[in-house]
């Protein structure tokens, strides 16, 4: 059958969706098989110079573990630029909320030298973990307002709700629940807010947090932290269509006490996962301060697909007991997929890191199939 080509769907209407869903499976020691779904919605508020989006995802294990979480970024509001040649977003919202019934893994911190050389693998940081569930439930909003095209400043609100059961000595008796209050700033001058091809990109933001007691069995705990993050973005434009960006980033846990490690640990900054330095698990290397870098190559292949180069690297420290150790690497390759004229990609990355130095194992590799760029 010949369709006239006034009725044929050209290759970019197709992609060029307001929404999509991707099935997600997953698997790991934990939890066996993780299986579930994930939708993103793709849109423009009026008179918005900006895309939207609002993302909901949750799966469920075949040991009756699951999560739900929705996320977004939204615009609201304009005014003129300046120039008359495009409205400037009033304000925007970011927020995320959700709720998880999950498996962990308690390495301890980093610094710790009960757990430093555990495992004795790889670069002797692979450590053997205890297995623990931990129930969580979370709100993060910012709310940053525009004083200008690129500039930005606004509130922002973070709440948690958890219980974990790591051991004996180590165990919430009551419901954790913390609250922190901050103000976060942003400078953006991107050309697109999903697959940049240039400009830059700077937050930080402050905060103070307030924490229940939660009558650990042994050892102390801080009630009030301080809780800085700051992340430094690039987007170079190269020949060929090729882009070189590169991302710096830091988070800071800061107690009033001259006493490390009373911040409790779900809470601790972590390295890792799939926006973070890939090829490293998340769950094991955290601590009072974690730095990291990474950088990619983003290579047009045809149409709408595209590949990346990337490598990262980084590290956590203890605030009140500094000392360098050897660097975390994660670096890997992947593949995207552009699904609408936003620029919205789907992602899948495969990423191994010096932390396991085994080429043959397969538990030595991450993969990560999900929507939009690490950074």
């Amino acid at each position: 059958m010949v369709v006239p080509m006034s009725r044929a769907i050209s290759l970019d209407s197709l992609l060029n969706l307001p929404a999509m869903g991707i099935p997600v499976v997953n698997y790991s020691p934990e939890s066996t098989w993780e299986f579930g779904a994930a939708a993103q919605g793709y849109f423009r508020l009026p008179n918005q110079g900006r895309s939207s989006i609002v993302q909901l995802d949750g799966t469920y294990s075949l040991k009756n573990q699951w999560y739900v979480n929705v996320q977004g970024n939204l615009y609201f509001g304009n005014r003129n630029s300046g120039d008359g040649s495009r409205a400037v977003e009033g304000w925007q919202l970011q927020f995320r909320a959700g709720y998880s019934d999950r498996p962990a893994t308690y390495y301890g911190t980093y610094n710790d030298p009960h757990f430093a050389n555990e495992g004795n693998m790889g670069i002797g940081m692979l450590r053997q973990g205890t297995p623990y569930q931990l129930q969580r439930g979370y709100l993060h909003m910012q709310a940053p307002i525009y004083l200008s095209k690129e500039w930005a400043v606004g509130p922002m609100l973070d709440f948690l709700l958890a219980n974990f059961d790591i051991s004996a000595r180590y165990t919430t008796k009551r419901p954790l629940v913390q609250t922190a209050l901050g103000i976060v700033a942003l400078y953006d001058t991107r050309d697109n807010v999903f697959y940049p091809t240039k400009g830059l990109f700077c937050k930080v933001s402050a905060s103070a947090a307030w924490t229940n007691k939660v009558d650990i069995p042994e050892g102390q705990q801080a009630t009030i932290n301080g809780v800085l993050a700051a992340d430094l973005r690039q987007y170079i434009s190269l020949p060929h269509d090729l882009v070189l960006a590169w991302q710096l980033k830091g988070q800071f846990m800061l107690s009033p006490y001259l006493i490390s490690h009373l911040t409790l640990y779900p809470m601790l900054p972590r390295l890792g996962g799939q926006d973070g330095i890939r090829g490293v698990n998340s769950d094991m290397f955290r601590d009072d301060i974690m730095m990291a870098f990474q950088t990619e190559l983003r290579i047009p292949i045809w149409s709408v697909f595209r590949a990346a180069v990337f490598a990262g690297v980084g590290d956590v420290y203890d605030f009140h007991n500094w000392h360098w150790a050897i660097p975390k690497v994660g670096y890997g390759v992947g593949l995207r997929a552009t699904i609408n004229r936003a620029k919205v990609n789907i992602r899948f990355d495969v990423a191994r890191s010096n932390v396991d130095p085994r080429w043959d194992n397969i538990n030595a590799y991450s993969f990560y199939l999900t929507a939009t760029e690490a950074f």
